[in-house]
């Protein structure tokens, strides 16, 4: 058995569903196999059980350091979706089974096989490669990212970090695989809205009823017709599938954003969820609550919005537009978690070689530049102005891609050897 499925299948057994975290479990796994290969290590805890860990292989210092980023946690699994256990690690049909296959625990194996290989080498790194693994990802980071580097940024200081983000996808276009590079992602404003109105008794329906007002203001707010904005990353994105998708051929010609614009909604492309976020601010009402007995009239709603931003979007902005949208006055916006989108350059060394490492292993596939409809711990390095680029050396299909906070969430033992060979050569190439 290769040596990463066996780690991986490990690795899922350790039931880090957040919340509440159980991080701590994940880094004493993992510092276990550090100490046996004689790897520095240093862990950080920010609250009881919700524990980070940082190895280092040291270098020569000629580049600053190279941080290998994932988190521990996973999103919750109901195992009636499952047809197997998600914590159960199972090697089923040539799958590694389980929660956080692919996001992320799939992930960091590659990472920290790419880690392990460089140490057992005995080669000196051009710079310190870093492996970190997180706390708290699946719920905004709080006590994982965010928290390390408030407060242990020396630690931390890098030229460039390699995260979660791109997959190369089997189906997507026609003929060919579709290898994605994320340098840029989403930003999230997660929204609390609030109403009070006036109590009663059911049978005497009045104007003041706070449900009513609240799903009248969504309403409008949900109605909207966001507009498409096209960012340098999906400008590049959509260029690139130009040579595949016949249809973009006046936009390959002209390079005007409008142009694009209308091409997508004359195809219909917008009306498919994953292209229509990279394009739009995107907003999903996912929770709802308010009343507690049929038959009386509700003086409280609460719903909770998950908004997530394209680059150069303002958090700030986007609100007063949902406060005009939604007309209510009486509705009370509160920001659970909000972060501009971040985005890093692509003109870089170290962009380069990722580039031109999925070029070669896997010849004749698209490369393409891809934003994050989702948003990760790469925004806090961002933020202090390092680069991070989302990258997972594999080729998955879509029915697999849809597994990840979904059911029946697995990797392929050939995707994962396979990953772990790539990231390997990439690891040495930016090392070297």
């Amino acid at each position: 058995m290769h040596e990463a499925v066996d780690i991986l299948s490990r690795y899922i057994r350790i039931n880090t569903t957040n919340p509440p975290g159980n991080e701590a479990a994940g880094a004493r796994f993992l510092a276990d196999i550090f100490e046996r290969e004689g790897i520095e290590y240093r862990t950080y805890e920010s609250d009881p059980g919700r524990v980070s860990i940082r190895a280092v292989i040291h270098g020569s210092g000629a580049k600053e350091p190279l941080i290998l980023l994932n988190h521990m946690d996973v999103v919750p699994a109901d195992p009636a979706g499952f047809s197997f256990d998600p914590f159960g690690g199972d090697v089923r049909d040539g799958y590694v089974c389980g929660r956080g296959a692919l996001d992320m625990k799939g992930i960091a194996v590659m990472q920290f096989m790419a880690f392990l290989a460089l140490k057992r080498s005995g080669a000196r790194p051009c710079r310190d490669l870093i492996f970190l693994a997180t706390a708290d990802e699946e719920e905004g980071g709080g006590k994982g990212g965010e928290f390390l580097l408030e407060n242990h940024f020396d630690d931390f200081r890098a030229g460039v970090v390699l995260n979660e983000g791109g997959y190369g996808i089997a189906g997507m276009v026609p003929d060919r695989v579709a290898m994605l590079i994320a340098p840029a992602e989403k930003g999230p404003c997660w929204l609390r809205l609030t109403r009070r109105g006036v109590p009663g008794h059911g049978s005497a329906p009045h104007a003041q009823n706070a449900l009513e007002r609240m799903t009248r203001a969504l309403g409008r707010l949900l109605a909207a017709d966001l507009p498409v904005i096209i960012t340098p990353t999906t400008a590049a994105y959509f260029r690139d599938l130009a040579s595949v998708w016949k249809f973009l051929a006046p936009y390959a010609e002209d390079g005007r954003p409008e142009t694009l614009a209308r091409l997508l909604g004359e195809s219909g492309l917008l009306g498919i969820p994953a292209l229509n976020a990279m394009v739009r601010n995107t907003i999903s009402l996912n929770m709802l609550a308010s009343g507690s007995k049929i038959n009386m009239i509700p003086d409280f709603a609460e719903a909770k919005l998950d908004i997530r931003l394209i680059p150069g979007q303002k958090v700030g902005d986007f609100i007063s537009f949902v406060k005009e949208t939604l007309a209510d006055d009486e509705i009370m916006i509160e920001p659970i978690l909000a972060a501009d989108a971040s985005a890093s350059a692509i003109d870089t060394d170290d962009f380069i070689v990722l580039r031109d490492a999925l070029q070669e292993h896997f010849p004749g596939s698209l490369v393409l530049l891809s934003l994050l409809s989702g948003f990760s711990d790469s925004r806090f390095f961002r933020e202090r102005g390092i680069p991070v680029y989302g990258f997972c050396p594999i080729v998955i299909t879509m029915d697999e891609l849809s597994t990840i906070h979904g059911n029946d969430e697995r990797i392929s033992v050939g995707a994962l050897a396979r990953g772990c060979e790539v990231y390997e050569d990439v690891v040495r190439r930016l090392c070297k």
